[in-house]
């Protein structure tokens, strides 16, 4: 078992992997990432982890030059070589090494820059979330897209430093009009008078991948379900809380703003879900995943 990291299709331990210090990743978070996880060597939900890479590359105008059977290739090649029962995949794209630390398009004429990270996966899901509203806003959609999954992630590192220092494992942050959007790295849902409800994406958030998934779950079980505007209000009403995303799956939320909920316990309906969903990705990565990533990386 082992953390490797391919950059560029060479593979090595993540302690000795290198980028040039005029990568505009590194330099200008002039990136766009997906970070997936894995039963043994099969990412689960892997199609639409891409489909959301091409969108992100899309909207800051990078040209990817790798197909996608390529990618998969190249992460299948590196959780071989690593060896884990399960694994933390992070695929990062940056705009290439630049001419200049200049951030004028000009100066970077590419390729890009292409690196696949591989760790051991050790945390379970569905872990409990101390969550803190902070002052910190979210980034307008006008500045900065939170659809956008790029690498510059300032405004999340800042906002989860806040609720950190508040006593909070995670933040919430507000967008300009006081509505709710998502955490430092996952996506909110909160019950309102029993229906489940989440941030829509015009209010500013990133469309987690769970948690369409967690929606479409839902629906499929008969739950009621909405993607609406949230205010502050909603959420401290609300019966139950819990984020959600790759590494946490349903993840209740036991405190608010240092109130506990539900005795600092999941709430029963989150408690219920939690397995349920579990059983849900599991089936989906066997029936769906693991076949088409076995004929993807062939």
């Amino acid at each position: 078992m082992a953390n490797l990291c391919n950059v560029d299709g060479s593979t090595t331990p993540e302690a000795d992997a290198r980028i040039p210090v005029l990568d505009r990743g590194f330099l200008f978070g002039d990136s766009i990432y997906e970070v997936v996880k894995t039963d043994g060597d099969v990412p689960l939900l892997w199609p639409e982890h891409w489909a959301r890479l091409e969108t992100s590359a899309d909207a800051i105008g990078l040209a990817l030059d790798l197909d996608e059977a390529t990618v998969a290739r190249r992460v299948a090649d590196t959780l071989r070589a690593a060896g884990n029962p399960r694994s933390y995949v992070r695929v990062v794209v940056s705009r290439g090494t630049g001419t200049a630390p200049n951030i004028d398009l000009a100066f970077a004429p590419g390729p890009p820059c292409w690196v696949v990270m591989v760790r051991e996966l050790t945390t379970a899901p569905g872990q409990p979330v101390r969550l803190a509203i902070v002052e910190r806003l979210r980034n307008d959609r006008r500045a900065l897209d939170p659809a956008t999954k790029s690498g510059n992630y300032l405004n999340n590192v800042l906002a989860l430093a806040e609720a950190k220092a508040a006593g909070a494992t995670d933040c919430l942050m507000l967008n300009r009009d006081g509505e709710v959007t998502e955490a430092s790295t996952s996506n909110v849902f909160a019950r309102i008078d029993g229906t489940w409800c989440t941030p829509a994406l015009g209010s500013g958030i990133l469309a987690g991948i769970t948690r369409g998934q967690v929606l479409g779950f839902l629906r499929a079980r008969g739950e009621r379900c909405a993607e609406r505007a949230l205010a502050l209000a909603d959420l401290q009403r609300a019966e139950e809380l819990f984020l959600c995303s790759t590494l946490r799956d349903i993840a209740p939320v036991t405190r608010l703003d240092g109130r506990a909920l539900h005795g600092g316990d999941a709430g029963p309906a989150t408690a219920a879900l939690m397995p349920a969903f579990a059983t849900h990705l599991a089936q989906r990565l066997r029936q769906r995943d693991e076949p088409n990533w076995r004929q993807l990386t062939a």
